[in-house]
């Protein structure tokens, strides 16, 4: 097989503090609030490798977290700190709290 192609990773953020993790190849990951939560932490207070080390424990898709390690794999550090900047910028909710409109979508963003 030639090299993998960079997949395109989307991030959906719901209003119930649920993330949605899927690519462009139809895998897809539905994180609880409690899960998405800690991940978005994880994301906050570490530095990208740290981050990246973190990431098995969160996304149990192989294909998925393949697909997000490889958004990584940028020239940069600016870049690679985008990437992570991206998780870390994902709105959460303090624990209790239930929001109006659950299912609604606060934020898409794309890797």
């Amino acid at each position: 097989m030639g090299s993998p192609l960079q997949l395109m990773i989307v991030i959906t953020n719901y209003n119930s503090g649920e993330v949605q993790i899927s690519d462009d190849q139809g895998h897809q990951l539905m994180l609880s609030r409690e899960r998405a939560n800690s991940l978005i932490m994880s994301a906050r207070m570490h530095t990208i490798d740290e981050f990246l080390q973190a990431l098995p424990g969160f996304i149990t898709d192989a294909d998925l977290l393949r697909g997000i390690q490889s958004a990584f794999d940028r020239p940069t550090s600016t870049e690679r700190w985008n990437a992570k900047e991206k998780f870390a910028r994902l709105r959460t909710l303090v624990p209790g709290y239930e929001s109006k409109g659950m299912i609604e979508v606060v934020e898409t963003v794309q890797l």
